[in-house]
């Protein structure tokens, strides 16, 4: 994207983004617990964006019952409703200073 392009929402795709939420509460049980959260948006549709998690937690079954978790990779849908704006950084080549995902930033899956 050059700055004479008009900002489009495919500009997002593959980039890491700053989403402001609001109303977000139903999303914790996902780790979704901050109202400023920075996710990798792999998608969108009419729905809402998709964001990619590298490592999400679900149990692993033994005699029908969770023995232990493992963690695998997961895309969530973020609902349009829960989103009041997207900040990008277009000309910020691999965004993700040093690394959001391992930091937690607006994620709790654990709710810890």
């Amino acid at each position: 994207m050059n700055n004479k392009t008009p900002m489009k929402i495919d500009h997002i795709l593959d980039d890491v983004v700053l989403l402001i939420l609001d109303g977000h509460k139903p999303l914790s049980d996902l780790g979704i617990d901050k109202s400023k959260v920075y996710v990798e948006i792999v998608g969108y549709d009419e729905y809402g964006l998709w964001d990619y998690r590298s490592s999400f937690p679900v149990p692993i079954f033994k005699d029908g019952k969770p023995a232990e978790e493992k963690n695998i990779d997961a895309s969530i849908l973020i609902p349009w409703g829960y989103i009041a704006s997207i900040v990008h950084f277009p000309f910020e080549e691999g965004f993700d200073f040093p690394d959001p995902f391992t930091t937690n930033l607006g994620f709790n899956i654990n709710n810890e």
